[in-house]
């Protein structure tokens, strides 16, 4: 009777897709308790030791947890800014580091003592980058020196003065501007990411700092809660660039141990979880979505949160099915229920960080419509539906309106939900009428083969060496995901394997909706469907291993190739200074440009 009683659960489980026919690894033990008894104690050694990995390669050279702060307010009444240097000398130029205010004009003048008049030196230049170092020539010798202004306000969190040789100038009238000369040890040797934003940092990050001191925000284009995270850890380390970054890491991180729960789910093998796992540690991307303060880290830990416990609901309802308890109960019991409720907060705080959370669901509502329709009970259909109503409809509307609350509206809106309307299609506009060209753009077919890396940062630090951030995937990990993920579609198109369709659904509905749009797109917005592409390579590694006495062997191998890799790349994905000459070799394709 046991082996009866097996062989009909075994069948249920079949037929819900979850549990492939072909799969030694599916049939070892099916009817285990995946809750309480899926991680082992050498699962969980595995994941503490690349969680550890991880959080040293993240957390070194993060940035600087110190930045001037103290503002000077340059506005219409109080534009003018004169220096007295004592004495003629040779100024090269002035560093400002901006505050929330980006793109600043400016005069540059010197007092002629013989004529009595200001002589133009540069009459108008520009301080770009917020909370970043900008670098304004002067090369002119004076005594009194004077920068105007030409914008309605400017913040000037510190200014240096160097001479043509690079020494720093120390005014004897720094008591009349002390906000402007009081943390000039701050003052780098060169300028790099350690001190200052880097691309999207200046609008995301600024964003954060704005919400926090509630001023109108610059940056609305994309939902808020990625920027209230950034937030959390400028109000525990500052707005300093260790700060801005830090909650970028924590979610890098907590993606390991997401990633290892969901691997070992599906393939129900320590080893292969772990080399998953590991292909996500060893990421060029992931790294470096983990070390900016963009939103995009953040709304791929709740796409992978989601389909996780989608897929974790569907395999504990396969076992309550089989249950003979099952057949009464008017809705499944928490076990099965709570996995469910969590993939749709998941969605909710998914959409409310970027609207790629909505392409997510839209590929979990496929998954869940075909599990359901397909093999649940029609008299627990109505309960159902109000479940995932609630769940799935009203807690990403509440979570998303919620998001809103840190928007300064200025008296132009009635309520939250009204800013909330306002501000989405305020979005919407922005993102189809969006006209706008970048080098280091790319379209969605470039992306699994990394035609373009995108140079987030890159800044000279001698005559040879440069600090250099790009953002791209590992070569040995991308492009080894393409054959994989042919196979996966192979196994689900030719052999009817729907654990390979949930990977297939679950990494198309992160690349299909990309390929209509027309506005500018960037290497990546592929990075969610790359955490697909990873279990799909865990998938083909465990078909291997099942199915090769070498295969063990090869895999490991293959694994360390991939380790070598990430290193070879690693100072021009970390920032890490480097020969430019060495940057130049890493260019494996033409339109590389990993250094400058």
């Amino acid at each position: 009777m046991n082996r009866i009683s097996q062989s009909v659960k075994r069948f249920l489980a079949m037929r819900t897709g979850l549990l492939s026919k072909d799969s030694h690894a599916a049939q070892a033990g099916p009817h285990t308790d995946l809750g309480a008894k899926l991680l082992s104690q050498k699962d969980y050694l595995c994941m503490f030791i690349l969680i550890y990995l991880f959080t040293l390669l993240a957390f070194y050279r993060l940035g600087n947890n110190y930045a001037p702060s103290s503002g000077y307010t340059a506005d219409t009444k109080n534009r003018d800014i004169v220096l007295d240097f004592g004495d003629y000398l040779d100024i090269g130029s002035i560093s400002i580091f901006l505050g929330n205010l980006n793109t600043r004009h400016f005069s540059i003048s010197a007092f002629n003592e013989v004529t009595g008049a200001w002589e133009i030196c540069n009459g108008d230049t520009t301080a770009e980058s917020v909370f970043s170092w900008n670098k304004i020539d002067v090369n002119y010798r004076l005594r009194y020196l004077g920068i105007v202004s030409t914008d309605d306000t400017a913040v000037l969190n510190e200014m240096v003065v160097q001479s043509t040789d690079g020494t720093i100038l120390t005014p004897v009238n720094t008591s009349e501007y002390p906000a402007l000369f009081d943390e000039q040890y701050m003052f780098p040797d060169a300028k790099t990411y350690l001190d200052s934003t880097m691309f999207d940092e200046v609008y995301h990050g600024r964003t954060a700092y704005e919400f926090i001191h509630g001023i109108t925000a610059y940056e609305t284009t994309h939902p808020h809660l990625g920027k209230i995270l950034i937030a959390l850890g400028i109000l525990v380390f500052g707005m300093n660039p260790f700060g801005w970054r830090f909650m970028s890491v924590v979610f890098g991180i907590l993606l390991i141990p997401l990633m290892y729960l969901f691997a070992k789910r599906l393939f129900k093998s320590t080893f292969i979880a772990s080399a998953t796992t590991s292909l996500l540690v060893f990421d060029c991307m992931h790294f470096t979505l983990s070390r900016i303060a963009t939103i995009d880290i953040f709304a791929a830990f709740f796409i992978l949160m989601m389909y996780y416990y989608i897929y974790r609901y569907f395999t504990e309802d396969v076992l309550y099915r089989g249950q003979e308890a099952s057949r009464t109960d008017l809705f499944p019991p928490g076990n099965v229920a709570i996995p469910l409720a969590i993939s749709g907060i998941g969605m909710a705080f998914g959409v409310a960080t970027k609207w790629t959370g909505v392409y997510a669901g839209l590929g979990l509502a496929v998954l869940f419509f075909w599990y359901t329709i397909t093999h649940f009970p029609k008299k627990q259909f109505l309960r159902l539906f109000g479940f995932c109503c609630v769940f799935f409809v009203a807690i990403p509307l509440i979570v998303y309106v919620l998001c809103f609350i840190p928007v300064v509206d200025g008296g132009e809106y009635s309520g939250l939900i009204d800013k909330a309307l306002k501000g989405t299609i305020s979005m919407f506009d922005y993102h189809a009428n969006l006209e706008a060209e970048h080098y280091y753009s790319s379209p969605f077919y470039e992306w699994p083969v990394i035609w373009m890396p995108l140079l987030d940062a890159n800044d000279a630090i001698s005559a040879s060496k440069v600090s250099a951030v790009s953002c791209m995937g590992n070569p040995a990990i991308w492009w080894i995901g393409i054959p994989c993920v042919l196979y996966v579609f192979f196994r689900w198109i030719f052999r009817k394997d729907k654990k390979a369709g949930f990977l297939c659904i679950a990494y198309l509905a992160q690349y299909i909706p990309w390929m209509p749009i027309s506005r500018i797109t960037f290497i990546y917005h592929y990075f969610p469907a790359i955490l697909f592409v990873i279990l799909m390579m865990g998938y083909a590694m465990l078909h291997i291993k099942e199915h090769f006495t070498w295969g063990k062997k090869a895999i490991t191998v293959y694994l360390l190739a991939a380790v070598l890799c990430f290193f070879l790349f690693y100072p021009v994905v970390s920032g890490f200074p480097i020969d430019i000459e060495y940057g130049l070799r890493l260019r494996l394709l033409k339109e590389w440009i990993l250094v400058l």
